[in-house]
Parts: C-alpha cells; sequence; structure tokens
C-alpha cells in the first residue's frame, strides 16, 4: 500500500470503523519535515497520536510531528474519553424484530466479499453485550438467505464447486444428530495419477471405509471425490479453495457444528490431509492421514500448534520417501513442540510389519471424534506455504506467499506478533477476545505500533461472517495493520 510523501514516517495504518470522528474538526498537522496535511484528531498516547483522513485511521509517532503539532495533540488528548465503549441491555423483543429484519434484509441476496453492511451501523450502539445475540441472528439469516439459494442445488446434486473445479461426493448420517449440530467426517480417497475409473473405485470405497462409530455421538460422513485424475489432486492451488468451500456448504445446507469438522485420508486423500490439514488447520477439531507423507513446500508442521494431526505409516512403505519423509516430519514437530505439554499435539503411528496398504486405520475416527476446535486460540504460528490460503482464525494476510510466517499471541489486551517477510496483516477481534472498556495494545517485532480503544461494528461483524462462511469467524473489529 503506497502512502502520499507526508506518510514517509508513517509506521502502520488501521483500517477500523469510527464513528466518534465524524463530527470533530479537520485540523492542520505538520511532521518534522514542515509538510501539512488536514486531518481529524482520533486519540494519543505518550508515543502515538491516531488521525483520521480520507476514511482511513492512521497511527503515527508523536515525535514525528512538529512541536506545535504534538502540543496540539497533547490539548486535545485532555478531552478525549477512556473509552466510547458501554456495554449495552439485552435486546428488547422489539429491537430484535429490528435487527432480524434487517439481516435478513442484507443476506437475502447472495453478496460479495467486500459487500460493506453500511446500513447496519445503526444497530452498533446496541451490539456491546450483545455479540453472541447478533452473531446467531447474522448466522440464521446468512444460511437462510440468499446462501441457501445458492448452494443448496449443489448441495442435493452432490457436488462442491469451486471456479472451473467439481467434486462429487457422497454424505450418509452415522448415528443421531447431537444437540449442537452434526460433526463432520471429509473423508479423501486412494488413487491419484490413474484412470477415471480407478479414482471413481477409490472413492467408491472410501464411501464405507472408515468404520462407523454411532456410539460416539452421531455424525454426518462426507465422501468426497477429488476434482481431478492428477496424481495432486487432493493437494494443489485449486483445492483449498474448494475445501473451504466444501465447510461453507455443509454448514449453510445442513446443521454441522463448525467446531466438530474431521479431516482423514488414505494414500492420495491421505496427502491431501498432509496438505489441507496443515495450511487450514483452523478449520478442523483433528486430521489423520494413512499412508502418505508430507509435500515439500504445502506441508508445515509449524501451523498445528493448537490442532490434533495423527499419521499412520508402514515401516515397509518406502515408496517415494514416504517413511522418510514421515521420520522427518515427527522430528520436526518434537522439535517445535519441545518441553510443552500444551502445545503440538501431533502424532505419528509407526505400523511395523506392514507396508503400503492394509494399515490397521479403519477404526482411527473413534480417537478424533471426541476432539473439538478452538477456533480462538491465544496463540498461533502461521507460515504461508501457498498464494491462496489468506486466513487463518483470527489473523489475514492480504498477500500470502510461501516462506511467510506470523507468530502471533494475545494476553488479555495486548498482542505480540512477529512478523517474517510480512508487510501488512489484518486482525479480527470481538468480545470473545479482548475487553472493548480497555485500550488494545499491538506489538509487532518488538515496536508498539498500536495503542487505542476500540468500537465493535455490525458491519463488521456480518463482513468476517461473509468472507468467512463460519459463525465462529464472525468478529466485531477489524485492524488492518500495514507497512512498507
Amino acid at each position: 500500500m503506497k502512502f502520499i510523501p507526508f506518510f514517509a514516517f508513517l509506521l502502520f495504518g488501521l483500517l477500523l470503523t469510527l464513528s466518534n470522528v465524524r463530527g470533530a474538526e479537520e485540523r492542520e498537522w505538520t511532521n518534522s519535515a514542515g509538510k501539512t496535511i488536514r486531518a481529524k484528531f482520533v486519540s494519543a498516547t505518550a508515543r502515538t497520536v491516531t488521525l483520521f483522513m480520507e476514511g482511513k485511521v492512521y497511527v503515527l509517532e508523536l515525535s514525528s510531528l512538529s512541536p506545535e503539532s504534538q502540543a496540539l495533540a497533547g490539548e486535545l488528548a485532555k478531552s478525549q474519553p477512556a473509552s466510547r465503549y458501554a456495554r449495552a441491555r439485552p435486546l428488547s423483543k422489539t429491537q430484535q424484530k429490528a435487527v432480524e429484519q434487517a439481516l435478513n434484509a442484507s443476506f437475502s441476496e447472495v453478496r460479495k466479499e467486500d459487500y460493506e453492511f453500511a446500513d447496519l451501523s445503526k444497530f452498533d450502539a446496541f451490539l456491546p453485550g450483545n455479540e453472541e445475540v447478533f452473531r446467531s441472528l447474522a448466522w440464521n439469516a446468512y444460511r437462510k438467505g440468499g446462501a441457501l439459494d445458492e448452494m443448496q442445488p449443489d448441495h442435493r446434486a452432490g457436488k462442491v464447486v469451486s471456479g472451473e473445479y467439481v467434486s462429487p461426493y457422497v454424505v450418509r448420517p452415522v448415528g443421531k444428530m447431537p444437540e449442537a449440530g452434526w460433526p463432520l467426517v471429509i473423508a479423501m480417497h486412494g488413487g491419484g495419477k490413474a484412470p477415471k475409473q480407478v479414482n471413481d473405485q477409490q472413492w467408491g470405497i472410501m464411501q464405507r471405509y472408515y468404520k462407523d462409530h454411532p456410539g460416539d455421538g452421531g455424525y454426518l460422513y462426507l465422501a468426497l471425490r477429488a476434482p481431478t485424475d492428477a496424481w495432486n489432486g487432493f493437494y494443489t492451488g485449486y483445492v483449498y479453495p474448494l475445501v473451504a468451500r466444501l465447510i461453507r456448504q455443509m454448514l449453510v445446507c445442513e446443521e454441522v457444528n463448525p467446531d466438530k469438522v474431521f479431516l482423514i485420508g488414505y494414500s492420495h486423500g491421505g496427502y491431501g490431509a498432509f496438505a489441507i490439514g496443515p495450511k487450514m488447520a483452523d478449520r478442523f477439531a483433528a486430521i489423520h492421514s494413512s499412508a502418505a507423507a508430507p509435500t515439500d513446500g504445502e506441508s508445515t508442521p509449524k501451523n498445528l500448534l493448537n490442532t490434533p494431526f495423527t499419521f499412520m505409516i508402514g515401516e515397509s512403505d518406502l515408496a517415494f520417501g514416504r517413511l522418510k519423509r514421515c521420520l522427518a516430519f515427527d522430528q520436526a514437530v518434537k522439535d517445535l513442540r519441545g518441553d510443552r505439554k500444551d502445545a503440538y499435539p501431533a502424532r505419528m503411528f509407526l505400523k511395523k510389519g506392514f507396508g503400503h496398504t492394509g494399515l490397521p486405520d479403519r477404526d482411527h475416527l473413534s480417537t478424533m471424534l471426541p476432539a473439538e476446535r478452538n477456533p480462538m486460540p491465544d496463540s498461533l504460528v502461521w507460515e504461508s506455504t501457498d498464494s491462496v490460503v489468506r486466513r487463518f482464525s483470527w489473523l489475514e494476510n492480504p498477500e500470502p506467499s510461501k516462506k511467510q510466517l506470523v507468530e502471533a499471541t494475545r494476553k488479555g489486551n495486548r498482542f505480540e506478533i512477529k512478523l517474517t517477510e510480512i508487510e501488512s496483516l489484518d486482525l479480527y477481534l470481538d468480545e470473545r477476545m479482548i475487553d472493548y472498556r480497555k485500550p488494545v495494545v499491538v506489538e509487532v517485532n518488538g515496536k508498539v505500533v498500536l495503542e487505542r480503544s476500540l468500537i465493535p461494528s455490525l458491519p463488521v461483524l456480518c463482513r468476517s461472517l461473509l468472507e468467512r462462511g463460519d459463525p465462529r469467524f464472525a468478529f466485531a473489529s477489524k485492524v488492518a495493520l500495514t507497512g512498507e
């Protein structure tokens, strides 16, 4: 992102929905080089001043301003409130009906991800303390509106479509639906670079391969057909948006619990689990791979900080370096975990006397089904291995590429973030993570780049819901940290 010359000293810009500056007076601000702009004052701390200009909020080092502008910031800071956050009362029936009607109207059509939902900002004052109610109402409006009209035909046809790629699937219930909704098991077949009839046969086998475990509470078992018959049909760039679309489609068209989505695969499908799982670990409660191995440049153990991941390999499964790669992956996980007991819940099952086929994994679902995803862990490690996957839990990388790394930790309202080869990062926050009555402090690579109070926004909540298609990832505040 490029800024006008005045902002050569700009640390980070953050895009927020702020209503408190709309009526403020524009003032002249001069930097130490003598360049002047007109902007509205938002807030100031001992180290920074926050200004609003042309629809964006900028956080500047106070020391980079002229003495006169520093003094102006100090005077204006004396009258700024500590926080404009005020917890609202529970919604009355009349208010809730009005909110529902507005949300239903907003989600009645299929919206593009950049839809602003600006007309919903009038309800922002009711959001503090009522986020869960709004999140539930927004999700109901989304899944019963244009999204259902769009996805239901494909779901009834047993297929998921992403761009030019189509994956058929067969889904069946096992047991009874739990009170919190169906867990979803996505099972991927063997095969790969083979004629269509071979992959179709393998897909047919996968429809019944993993044994039913109805005593574990009931779940939906979905056997997914690879979108192509290529050697990497389950682990290349077009697969990841397709799987994200599949999860969204199942959440919209079935009563699926978003915190109970599981991924499992054998051979070709196991390679898929090794790639999809770590790249999209924030979407799954647990992941398993059998008779496969990690793929160079696609499979990283770093992203598995919070997600159970298991893999099974036969001691004689030596083709394509499978055993060697699995051993190296297992050691990498152990190195990452160190002495911690609460990190990197990954485990390798090395089976003596077995090769590539016949591994004793058909009951493995029973060990996975108790797991439940934590959609907002306090710590995240996210290594990008492509330019496709842009979001990971409460983080977004607008321009991902290989070898980029984010290490983020939240302690109350303080976020400590280490960025490697990354110029911009978005944070998504809400009442589940922060106390809006206190300032949020963000430290990036050892330097504080943000220290201010935030205000929850219904348009932000709805837009993040639209972007992710997951009610747990509907956040009420977005902070876009952008540096050159």
